[in-house]
C-alpha cells in the first residue's frame, strides 16, 4: 500500500514535459508545416530519433512519410502534436512556432488517425461523439455513409452496442471508424500513423481511395512503410536513421533511382 501511494504521489507531482501558453490563438482554416533543423532524442537514449530534419509541406498538400520501423516517422508526428518538443530546431504551422499555440487551438488545428484504434464498449453514437461531443445524429449518419460504415446503422442504428457484449469491428472497419472520427473533428491538418497497417491488399486500397476523397483540401501527413497508393501523393519523404534521405513526387523519385526506386523494385 505504501509503495503504491508513493508511486501515485510521484505521478501527480511530476512536472509535464511540455507546457502550453494560456493566451488563445486563432485556429487556421488551412495549414502549412515547416520543420527547420529539428533534432530529438528520447530520454536515456543515445541515438537521436530525429537528426536535423528540415522540410516544408504546403497547405493542402498530401505527403507520405516512408521508411522502415524505427526510422523516426512516428516521432515526427509526435513533435507536431507536441507530445514532445525538439531539443534543437523549430516546428512551425503557417510560419508560427507550434509552441505559441495554446493547447485547445492546437488540438482543433489537427486530427490524428492513430495506428491503434480504440473501440469502446459503448453505443455507436458514443464512439463517434468522442471526436465531436455536440454532433447531431444527422451528422453522425452522414459521416458513416462517407466512410462506408452505414451498414453499422442496421438493427439499432446509432444505439447499436459496440465492443464487449456487442458488435466487434474488423480491422478495416476500425480504420474507417478512426477516419470518421477525424472527419467529425474537421481539422485542417490530418496526421495519419500507419492507417493501413495489418490490412489485406483489397482493404488497403479501399482505405487509401477513401482518404483521397474525404481529405481533399486538407493538409495530410501519412506515416507508412508500405508502398501501395503512394503515386497519388503530392510529395513522398523517405526517412532512414532519423534523417530525410530523399523527397519528391513519385515520378521524380523513380527517375532518381535511389532508395525509393529500390523499394519499388522489391514489389
Amino acid at each position: 500500500m505504501i509503495a503504491s501511494a508513493l508511486r501515485i504521489s510521484q505521478i501527480t507531482e511530476q512536472q509535464p514535459e511540455v507546457t502550453f501558453p494560456e493566451t488563445a490563438t486563432p485556429v487556421p482554416q488551412q495549414v502549412s508545416v515547416t520543420l527547420t533543423g529539428v533534432s530529438f532524442r528520447y530520454p536515456e537514449q543515445v541515438q537521436p530519433a530525429l537528426d536535423g530534419i528540415s522540410a516544408h509541406i504546403a497547405a493542402g498538400e498530401h505527403v507520405a512519410i516512408l521508411g522502415r520501423t524505427g526510422c523516426g516517422k512516428s516521432t515526427l508526428l509526435q513533435l507536431l502534436t507536441r507530445a514532445w518538443d525538439p531539443q534543437h530546431g523549430e516546428v512551425r504551422l503557417n510560419g508560427s512556432p507550434v509552441r505559441e499555440f495554446d493547447e485547445t487551438s492546437l488540438r482543433r488545428t489537427m486530427s490524428v488517425v492513430p495506428q491503434r484504434v480504440h473501440l469502446f464498449s459503448a453505443t455507436l453514437r458514443d464512439n463517434l461523439r468522442l471526436a465531436k461531443p455536440d454532433a447531431t445524429d444527422d451528422e453522425l449518419k452522414t459521416v458513416l455513409q462517407r466512410t462506408g460504415l452505414d451498414k453499422l446503422l442496421e438493427d439499432n442504428g446509432l444505439n447499436s452496442w459496440l465492443g464487449e457484449g456487442g458488435r466487434q469491428l474488423s480491422g478495416g472497419e476500425l480504420r474507417r471508424l478512426a477516419i470518421a472520427r477525424a472527419l467529425l473533428h474537421d481539422a485542417p491538418l490530418m496526421l495519419l500513423d500507419e492507417p493501413t497497417e495489418g490490412l489485406d491488399a483489397a482493404t488497403e486500397s479501399q482505405i487509401l481511395d477513401l482518404l483521397a476523397v474525404v481529405m481533399r483540401g486538407k493538409t495530410v501527413l501519412m506515416v507508412t512503410h508500405r508502398l501501395r497508393g503512394l503515386a497519388r501523393f503530392d510529395q513522398i519523404i523517405v526517412m532512414d536513421n532519423g534523417q530525410i534521405i530523399e523527397h519528391g513526387s513519385h515520378a521524380d523519385l523513380l527517375m532518381k533511382q535511389g532508395r525509393y526506386y529500390r523499394f519499388t523494385q522489391r514489389l
